[in-house]
């Protein structure tokens, strides 16, 4: 680079140079800030082939770091416009890269950039700005760095560690299918490199996250039969035990977890190792031993990720077992750190769901005799579509069809029949709840759906129905709000209508046999 050559050539003229005085002192006080930074960065390549992580640097390393920012940054207040500014302020923001001070480092970089735009340190300046924008969380800034790196410099030296931060972009924002193809593409031209079991490590994570558990198998098959850092491939190893799990390898998964457990206290992984293992107990169909081993969980092994995939295993646990209360606090428990669930969508639901269920069950015990058929609909619907209790949900569908209120009757018929069909599979069962409603309630939105099928058009019917109502109304002398006997334009479970659709389309989504039961 060019401050190397300028190094040089300082120390030839050496002599010449004592003679000039100011000029000795900016060449020697970047030369020492050089050496500072190379006094450093031999530690850092010792650490490296001693298979240690050097991100992190020892006090010895970042004296040195900050001797060299010190002797740069006098360059640039007592010197301005010198010559060598560039090469300082270059040489400065990869000291302060190198001391984790990456916001510090994107300053320098800046100014880099910006004051010299044709500086020949300007490939690996816009590479160390993808790096550092990464690592300070801003994934976007990181990407528009790697584009305008790719852009100018093509055939760049830096374009392996641009695929693997590319990654690491796509990694951070969670697009997992991208993060994949670029760490792959990373291990197929540089799989020799040192950093490649870490990378290794992150594309088997993208493929767990992808639900390709054989590919992830696979992967860390390849970084675990690579000596390494131990506890990367602990992790590695951990992972892949939770890939057999999900691949129905039990016994193998098993094996494999009783080895880690003799290991993992030395990496404090002692609370997943056991989670993993709770995980093998569920898929063999061993829910009460599962529960019993997580329950009983030392408190010192409850940390970092633990107490959340605890909490979205047991409420799990706790849902099959039909203790509804205990399994909503754990999936609230759960969600206080959902990135680290396995599936945060669905703890979200049934946490949603079951308060849904529990509320209107505490109301039930209270509420006026006329509103009871809604909250057992609720409850009916929350039982069938959420909680896949057909036979609970049944129960409850029966007794509103036998409420006085033949707005909740009709869809406790409707609900009843999509029970008889759809999950008891009693067709007999269903028809005589079907032709009970359309003889019983033959106006209504159900008994429409079922004349009609796909081709009639229930948003009309439902708004001619609403029209009737109020024409009924004025004739009658009494104000649009009629009283609760008054029939509603709503959905075949209750749900007012959506907006029209555009000319030729058709709102064919209420006939979804889902929202069909709703209250």
């Amino acid at each position: 680079m060019r401050y190397r050559n300028r190094n040089l050539a300082a120390l030839l003229l050496a002599p010449a140079l004592l003679a000039a005085g100011a000029g000795c002192a900016r060449f020697n006080t970047f030369y020492n800030a050089r050496k500072a930074f190379t006094t450093a960065e031999i530690v850092r390549e010792d650490r490296l082939k001693q298979g240690q992580d050097p991100a992190t640097p020892t006090p010895q390393q970042a004296q040195e770091y900050q001797r060299c920012v010190k002797k740069c940054q006098i360059i640039l207040d007592e010197y301005p416009g010198h010559p060598l500014t560039d090469d300082a302020l270059f040489l400065m923001a990869k000291a302060y890269h190198r001391l984790e001070s990456h916001r510090m480092a994107i300053t320098q970089l800046n100014l880099l950039i910006s004051n010299f735009p044709a500086t020949p340190h300007l490939e690996e300046a816009l590479y160390l700005q993808a790096v550092s924008h990464l690592l300070v969380g801003d994934a976007a800034g990181s990407g528009s760095y790697l584009s305008q790196l790719e852009q100018a410099f093509p055939e760049s030296e830096f374009q392996a560690e641009a695929l693997r931060v590319g990654g690491e972009n796509a990694l951070a924002l969670e697009a997992w299918a991208d993060a994949r193809d670029r760490f792959r593409d990373y291990l197929d031209l540089h799989a020799g490199r040192e950093e490649a079991a870490a990378v290794g490590n992150k594309l088997a994570r993208c493929f767990w996250e992808l639900g390709e558990f054989e590919e992830a198998r696979a992967r860390l098959e390849a970084v675990v039969a690579v000596d390494g850092d131990k506890g990367q491939l602990f992790d590695a190893r951990l992972l892949q035990a939770r890939c057999l799990t999900r691949l129905g390898r039990h016994d193998e998964a098993d094996g494999l977890v009783s080895q880690l457990k003799e290991e993992a206290e030395l990496y404090g992984k002692d609370g997943v190792t056991a989670l993993a293992q709770a995980e093998i107990l569920i898929a063999r169909d061993k829910p009460e031993e599962a529960a019993a081993l997580l329950e009983a969980l030392p408190a010192e092994w409850r940390a970092g990720e633990v107490p959340a995939r605890l909490a979205e295993m047991l409420g799990g646990i706790y849902l099959s077992q039909w203790k509804i209360e205990e399994a909503r606090g754990q999936y609230r428990d759960a969600l206080r750190n959902a990135n680290v669930l396995q599936d945060e969508e669905r703890c979200r639901r049934l946490d949603a769901e079951l308060n849904r269920y529990l509320a209107a069950d505490q109301r039930l015990g209270t509420a006026a005799e006329d509103q009871k058929p809604a909250l057992r609909l609720t409850m009916a619907n929350v039982l069938l579509f959420a909680l896949e209790r057909p036979r609970l949900a049944l129960d409850a569908y029966l007794e509103v069809a036998a409420a006085p209120d033949s707005a909740a009757a009709v869809r406790g018929l409707y609900g009843a029949a999509l029970v008889y069909r759809d999950h008891l599979g009693l067709p007999d069962s269903a028809a005589v709840h079907l032709a009970r409603l359309q003889d019983e309630y033959p106006e209504s939105p159900q008994a429409f759906v079922l004349r009609e099928g796909e081709q009639g058009d229930l948003y009309t019917y439902l708004t001619g129905l609403e029209a009737r109502r109020r024409e009924m109304e004025l004739a009658a002398g009494t104000t649009p709000d009629a009283g609760p006997g008054a029939v509603e334009a709503t959905g075949p479970g209750g749900e007012r209508p959506a907006p029209p659709p555009e000319a030729g389309g058709r709102r064919s989504h209420w006939r979804d046999r889902k929202l069909q039961a709703r209250g």
